[in-house]
């Protein structure tokens, strides 16, 4: 009988908190390594143009600690990928570090590999002489200029360099890998542990590198069973259950397609996919299959700085105001321009309560009693940003406008000063996929002992039992019990007779980044009813969603259902890469308000 192997990740994101008792209890359910991804392109693209990490540097270490008593002392597997967010060779090293103050502090010497992943600049160019670099999706052609200008460029690495390191270092303890394709760790752990049918390796490491965020209600802790033909994932939180909805759906997360899911040397192709319900709150899945594809690529990232940013706030309550606040911001405009005609800008006004999370998509044209604005101004340098927008602070605030009876101020300010410098102001420019020949050449490796020379500390093989014990008794608190489960409320309103909506017959209805250029929505209903009755409406199709979000049809990425989740998925390009100057919604979450009211016959 076939042995399946184990994993546990104990959060979704290194640096956001989890529970260290969670943590053994799934080692003590058998799992024999800890993975856990540290990176993402969703907060923005300063990581890889400043160098600033996703959490603070005393964030990863508190999260490293119970991972690394783990290690010592149970003697499992630890697999970190995208070190500090970027996955950047600095980060990698500062993970390093922690990891050494922290074996330093407890007497543990462990065995860490470094796998690098910046990509020479000198290699991009000829890359791109030889006609080898691709756009990923909807982002524009790769220009010379735009690799010379960013800091760094790093590779998401696929599984191939995770699995030489095993390979090479059978007796490692800690691998810290810099940008990593998401399911990479997982998949390489899988392959050079028995498993070798990389559909069920990659599409485990597709839904455990967020953790239990495929359990309902979504929670941190989560352990994966795998073997040749299938994979389990139970969520270690008591009160959540991973269900066959919620892992299908889960399998849609930030995608740009439903079915077929690129990434290095291959697709992971989900369109025979299955799911099931086993026990104790957990959930199988088999039958995904990985596509190799003739041309290995991997997929570059890089940003840039685009200037400097100042940002001003504050608050429009008067009546009179409120309702001619567009007119009176084009007057601002208009004298600010006037009075820094010398001066090279960019001025935006983000006006919330009337459409400041959604700009030029906003469904609903219905001013708020009061309005709370942020001026944000662009420049070359800290200073004309600082000069620029304190002009538009004064506008804002001695501006006059018609019926005015409020001579006084226009504008309440919450904070001094009222002018805040942001700094560097970035874009994403490098998003582009590239043509390699060997998956491994362009990420080499660093073999290193952290902690003392040799272990001052004896290991102890029932380390972390106690807290097992503990939560176990204990069961769950009052706070980690959902609400709708304490209260029996009831979150959604009853569909109007006669006038029913989407957000009357899905289940979840959500917009997130499938990286920095394009932006993605998944349906999900109840049962196939309601799936085959908004189908039959004829509202989900290209030419009917397109206009919503100004986006010509030719130009919609993906219009899909995906039966397995009872799912409808929908991929649009992002009017400009996330995070860039005028930003308004980072991640893209609250972009799915349009589709709530969709009128469904």
């Amino acid at each position: 009988m076939e042995t399946p192997l184990r994993i546990i990740t104990p959060i979704g994101m290194l640096g956001y908190g989890y529970n260290s008792a969670r943590l053994f209890q799934g080692i003590e359910m058998g799992a024999s390594a800890i993975i856990c991804d540290a990176g993402s392109t969703d907060s923005g693209p300063q990581k890889l143009a400043l160098g600033t990490t996703t959490v603070p540097r005393a964030t990863y270490k508190r999260d490293f600690r119970s991972i690394l008593d783990a290690c010592y002392h149970r003697k499992v597997k630890v697999l970190v990928s995208s070190a500090g967010g970027d996955g950047s060779n600095d980060h990698v090293d500062m993970f390093e570090e922690v990891i050494n103050e922290l074996c330093m502090e407890s007497g543990y010497s462990l065995k860490l590999v470094k796998i690098y992943a910046e990509i020479d600049k000198k290699v991009v160019h000829e890359a791109m002489a030889a006609g080898k670099i691709s756009s990923c999706g909807a982002v524009p052609e790769l220009k010379a200029e735009d690799v010379d200008e960013v800091p760094r460029i790093v590779a998401q690495m696929g599984m191939e360099p995770f699995v030489d390191v095993m390979q090479e270092h059978p007796d490692y303890d800690i691998i810290i890998a810099g940008r990593a394709y998401d399911p990479s760790p997982y998949a390489a752990f899988a392959q050079v542990n028995g498993i070798k049918n990389l559909g069920t390796a990659y599409h485990m490491g597709k839904i455990m590198e967020c953790g239990a965020e495929c359990a309902a209600p979504k929670a941190r802790e989560a352990v994966a069973t795998i073997w040749q033909d299938k994979f389990e994932i139970v969520p270690l939180q008591p009160t959540s259950v991973c269900t066959p909805q919620s892992l299908a759906s889960h399998s849609l997360y930030e995608e740009s397609h439903a079915a077929l899911h690129p990434g290095p040397g291959g697709s992971l192709d989900l369109s025979e996919s299955k799911y099931w319900s086993t026990e104790d709150r957990a959930c199988a899945a088999s039958n995904a299959k990985f596509i190799p594809s003739h041309q290995y690529t991997i997929k570059l990232e890089g940003a840039k700085k685009t200037g400097f940013q100042t940002m001003v706030m504050g608050s429009i309550r008067d009546p009179i105001l409120v309702s001619q606040v567009d007119e009176f911001l084009d007057d601002v405009r208009r004298r600010v321009a006037y009075v820094c005609q010398a001066q090279q800008y960019d001025l935006t006004f983000h006006v919330y309560g009337k459409n400041g999370t959604m700009g030029q998509y906003e469904p609903d044209p219905t001013l708020s009693k009061e309005l709370f604005l942020i001026v944000l101004v662009q420049a070359e340098t800290q200073d004309i940003a600082n000069s620029v927008a304190s002009m538009a602070r004064v506008q804002c605030i001695h501006n006059d406008y018609p019926g005015q009876k409020a001579t006084a101020g226009n504008f309440a300010m919450p904070v001094a000063p009222t002018g805040m410098p942001m700094g560097p102001a970035c874009t994403f420019c490098v998003y582009h996929l590239m043509q390699i020949d060997d998956p491994c050449a362009l990420f080499p490796r660093i073999v290193k002992t952290v902690g003392p020379e040799k272990a001052t500390q004896e290991r102890d093989p029932n380390f972390g039992h106690q807290l097992v014990v503990d939560i176990l008794r204990d069961g769950p608190s009052a706070a980690s019990i959902p609400r709708q489960a304490k209260e029996g409320a009831d979150y959604n309103k009853p569909p109007i007779e006669g006038d029913t909506r989407l957000k009357d017959l899905a289940k979840i209805v959500r917009s997130k980044n499938a990286g920095p250029y394009e932006i993605t929505f998944d349906i999900i209903f109840q049962d196939q009813v309601d799936l085959e009755r908004v189908r039959a409406s004829g509202m989900l199709t290209k030419e009917k969603l397109a206009p919503l979000y100004g986006v010509d049809v030719k130009d919609v990425v993906t219009c899909a259902f995906f039966p397995q989740a009872i799912a409808f998925k929908f991929t649009i390009p992002r009017l400009a890469p996330s995070g860039g100057f005028g930003e308004r919604d980072v991640h893209g979450s609250q972009q799915h308000v349009p589709l709530l009211d969709l009128k469904i016959a």
